[in-house]
């Protein structure tokens, strides 16, 4: 596909427009350090973070057209990107990916423009990103249980190893 030109520069007015409004639904802690880590980079940088967020949106709008499922290995490895695009603006967690996964596809300004790029659009992001949370869910679970089942074995040789020199010390 051409390289299509999805996400742009607001005007300013627009953009303290936006600002003002997520505040109001979100907070303004949240919204300010966002604000404030966007204007901390160069425009260059900017220019960056907008030009991998089309290249993002056109690699899905590519795979919705080629008729993968948003659950294919070839989708999955776009989303990776797309969190590490978040992090620009705000450490998303799992609860707000997902969150912002079911936004894309039930808030109706996300709806819209979603759809402009693709009618399939927001149905197709909120199944993909629910799919990817879901695994780095699971990933983070098998971890967890991988440093618990570490932590009994460790536990488990140094109690062997305390019974043992009560035993070697109760036969001196």
């Amino acid at each position: 596909m051409a390289k299509k030109q999805i996400f742009k520069r607001h005007s300013e007015q627009k953009q303290k427009h936006y600002e003002r409004v997520v505040r109001l639904q979100y907070g303004p802690d949240s919204v300010n350090e966002s604000i404030n880590r966007w204007n901390s980079y160069t425009k260059e940088q900017q220019d960056k973070v907008f030009e991998e967020a089309n290249q993002i949106y056109t690699d899905m709008l590519d795979a919705i057209e080629s008729g993968k499922s948003p659950l294919s290995a070839e989708v999955q490895a776009i989303l990776p990107r797309w969190h590490e695009n978040l992090r620009n603006f705000y450490e998303p967690t799992l609860e707000i990916l997902r969150g912002l996964g079911e936004l894309y596809n039930t808030e109706p300004g996300f709806i819209a423009n979603f759809k402009k790029i693709h009618p399939d659009l927001p149905e197709y992001l909120q199944e993909a990103i629910t799919q990817y949370v879901e695994d780095l869910e699971y990933a983070e679970i098998m971890r967890l249980l991988a440093a618990d089942e570490e932590q009994a074995a460790e536990d488990n040789a140094a109690a062997q190893a305390a019974s043992s020199l009560r035993l070697s010390d109760s036969q001196s």
